[in-house]
């Protein structure tokens, strides 16, 4: 199946990611550490049963990966913190929209490391792409910024450069596996750092918030599986990191039907198409 085809599957699925962590993370007794271990839990073992499905199931990996694996949990962890914080601060809309700024990082991570040719067309779509996010948070002829969206740059910077470790590491990887360990990985740090965390797990007991978080698990594993088969197809990650910018236009318009985020719609929605124009650029 063409590489397209499988980046268009994870942009539909991760889409969704935005209302259901501002959903579940609006709540006061909500919890950043204890949202990346129900959410990434659920979905390293839906992973691993994809993996089982698919007779793929190999968890054991090259000696020379070892340190690449040791960057993903030093990466990951951090990156989910920050950003699930960001969504107990402000809009679903906003954190997509700043996060897309992670896919600069691709660009410039894919150039130094993975030795990807990088064009003036590439790098014009990339930085039109960060506009249009940065226009989101222009009100009143002037720049606004936060603690949520500092907290979403930061994030989206250590989600780049762990695409680009990832990327590295499925050139010989299976793409499941890797979907298990990207998964599982900051779920066993928190749970070693934190172990007191495994308490406020009962907030996903009630059964609205059951649904949501395993929804959002299936949405994130298929889609961030779907991602990963989209770069062994053929896919280059200077295109497909700055292609996934395309599921902010999704989020950002359902945020603003389902979950009712209308301050500041008209730049919300120019953001969204200056976005897109970006991404026309890299194609």
């Amino acid at each position: 199946m063409p590489w397209q085809i499988y980046l268009l599957v994870s942009i539909v699925l991760i889409s969704f990611n935005g209302l259901f962590h501002r959903s579940l993370l609006k709540d006061d007794n909500s919890s950043p550490q204890a949202q990346t271990i129900a959410f990434l839990g659920l979905g390293g073992i839906i992973a691993v049963v994809v993996a089982l499905l698919q007779g793929k199931l190999n968890l054991f990996f090259a000696p020379e990966l070892t340190l690449n694996f040791l960057l993903l949990a030093l990466l990951l962890t951090p990156a989910y913190l920050l950003r699930y914080r960001a969504f107990q601060l402000i809009g679903a809309s906003e954190v997509v929209m700043f996060s897309v700024t992670g896919r600069l990082w691709n660009v410039f991570g894919a150039y130094v490391f993975l030795h990807e040719a990088i064009t003036v067309k590439i790098i014009i779509g990339a930085f039109l792409i960060l506009f249009g996010a940065m226009l989101t948070r222009f009100e009143k002829r002037q720049f606004i910024i936060n603690k949520g969206i500092v907290l979403v740059l930061i994030s989206a910077f250590l989600f780049g450069i762990g695409d680009i470790n990832g990327f590295y590491i499925l050139k010989t990887y299976d793409s499941t596996n890797f979907l298990i360990y990207s998964e599982l990985i900051p779920v066993v740090v928190l749970l070693f750092l934190q172990p007191k965390v495994i308490q406020k797990l009962k907030y996903y007991f009630h059964k609205d918030k059951a649904i949501k978080v395993t929804l959002l698990s299936l949405c994130d594993a298929f889609g961030m599986l779907a991602l990963y088969l989209a770069y062994q197809a053929g896919g280059n990650a200077s295109i497909i990191g700055p292609l996934r910018a395309t599921s902010v236009v999704v989020t950002t318009v359902l945020a603003i039907l389902i979950l009712r985020e209308r301050n500041n719609v008209p730049n919300k929605l120019i953001g969204s198409v200056i976005a897109v124009i970006g991404v026309a650029l890299l194609l």
